[in-house]
């Protein structure tokens, strides 16, 4: 759920498709790489910490590892925020469906009457 809406909301603050990989990347590269955890439940990997993830499977991620754990969740939910924020500020995000038809008929109608 939050791996997706990260890179999605990196990608309406950048318009590029390079931040969105570059995060899933360097997610990936600090998980593996550097602590030595799972990445995606693909098994254990050796990188230059062994960090072993111990606890309940809320906090550590269980046996996936830990991408499903609940600090991930949040810390992926505050940084789609954090790219959710400029994105909106600098107009890239598109109204719903629903909006744009009022908006639309809106337009509309103020087009229709002052002719």
């Amino acid at each position: 759920m939050e791996a997706g809406w990260m890179p999605a909301a990196a990608y309406a603050a950048t318009r590029t498709l390079w931040a969105p990989i570059g995060l899933h990347f360097g997610w990936n590269f600090a998980a593996a790489g550097g602590f030595g955890t799972e990445v995606s439940g693909n098994g254990s990997t050796h990188g230059l910490l062994d960090a072993p993830t111990s606890g309940p499977a809320l906090l550590s991620g269980g046996e996936f590892g830990p991408e499903a754990s609940l600090y991930s969740v949040l810390f992926c939910v505050l940084a789609a925020v954090a790219f959710l924020l400029p994105a909106r500020r600098r107009g890239r995000l598109t109204p719903g469906r629903r909006r744009a038809e009022r908006v639309l008929a809106r337009l509309l109608t103020a087009a229709f009457s002052s002719s």
